[in-house]
């Protein structure tokens, strides 16, 4: 009966990376119809769809009475996409090219908003105040985005628009069709791995840390590497970035409204803290200092997670 458990989940990852080639091609194609710019997709739009399983995390956990689950995997996912995503994404694509007129003061914000979760938190709890704070600085974020209109100019190539709208349907299939795989293998992806959890003497925030923010991520790692090889790189960075933006505000601040998160200041969470840290400030100086980042920019990322995971591996059994 454990082995199913483990081929539940298996295959439930497997259905994440489908669901995510769904919507790569969907919102890449409405891109082109409506010619939005490729940041401002991957920034709101992919950052909202892949972020689905990390948000179906913070409802179920915070029902369950266990909002932890969530919390860990909130800090887990957005360590994954400053590292291991955007790592793969330059390796895979052989390199990734960073517009370089991303703004600054979005990249800090994106920066700032991370952490505010574990900031409200140091007082032991996350309540329903904080929660409700999370979801304005949510609202403010997207509204400083479309504010920045001129930190978005690479559109997706222009497309006939006549031959366009004869797809716009199918496009918005494919997108529906994306999240809706996306939401029932995020399910089978925490009911199985809570089950599998219960034979791992491991702390539900440590395990939320580690294991299901490694599955919930499995959307932001496809599309990154997909959206890579296609040529949209904007779309790949902007989705590793939004993703945090959405996951440190919304999916929290909704989880601590229904249920407000206890906050015990562990080893754990101080790690994740700092390898998150560290991993932003490195990217930052990647970014600012070329235009394009090689693979070996990528290994560095990588190699920071990995540093994370002997930590966590030597904090548990050694």
């Amino acid at each position: 009966m454990f082995y199913l458990y483990i081929l539940i989940f298996v295959v439930a990852f497997i259905v994440l990376a489908r669901s995510s080639d769904f919507l790569v091609r969907s919102l890449t194609g409405l891109a082109k119809f409506f010619k939005i710019s490729e940041y401002m997709v991957a920034f709101i739009f992919m950052s909202m769809a892949t972020s689905v399983p990390e948000l179906f995390v913070g409802l179920s956990s915070a029902v369950k009475n266990i909002p932890q689950f969530s919390l860990g995997t909130v800090l887990g996912s957005n360590l994954i996409n400053i590292t291991l995503i955007l790592g793969l994404t330059i390796i895979f694509g052989k390199g990734l090219k960073v517009e370089s007129k991303i703004s600054r003061r979005n990249f800090w914000l994106i920066f700032m908003l991370s952490f505010f979760p574990i900031m409200l938190g140091s007082d032991g709890l996350i309540s329903r105040g904080d929660g409700l704070l999370l979801i304005l600085l949510f609202v403010f974020y997207i509204t400083q985005l479309t504010k920045e209109r001129e930190y978005f100019t690479k559109k997706v190539n222009d497309f006939p628009r006549k031959k366009m709208a004869s797809q716009v349907f199918k496009h918005f299939s494919y997108l529906f069709a994306g999240v809706a795989l996306l939401i029932l293998s995020s399910i089978a992806i925490v009911w199985s791995g809570e089950i599998i959890a219960k034979s791992v003497a491991i702390s539900i925030l440590s395990f939320g840390i580690i294991f299901v923010a490694l599955g919930t991520s499995v959307p932001e790692i496809v599309f990154g590497i997909r959206a890579r090889m296609l040529g949209h790189d904007s779309m790949a960075v902007g989705n590793a970035l939004g993703s945090n933006a959405f996951n440190a505000t919304l999916i929290v601040g909704l989880t601590s409204l229904i249920n407000p998160i206890s906050v015990t200041l562990s080893a754990n969470l101080i790690s994740v803290a700092i390898f998150l840290f560290f991993a932003f400030i490195l990217f930052n100086f990647f970014v600012y200092s070329r235009e394009f980042l090689s693979r070996k920019e990528g290994l560095v990322l990588i190699l920071i997670y990995v540093l994370f995971l002997v930590f966590e591996y030597y904090e548990y059994f050694m």
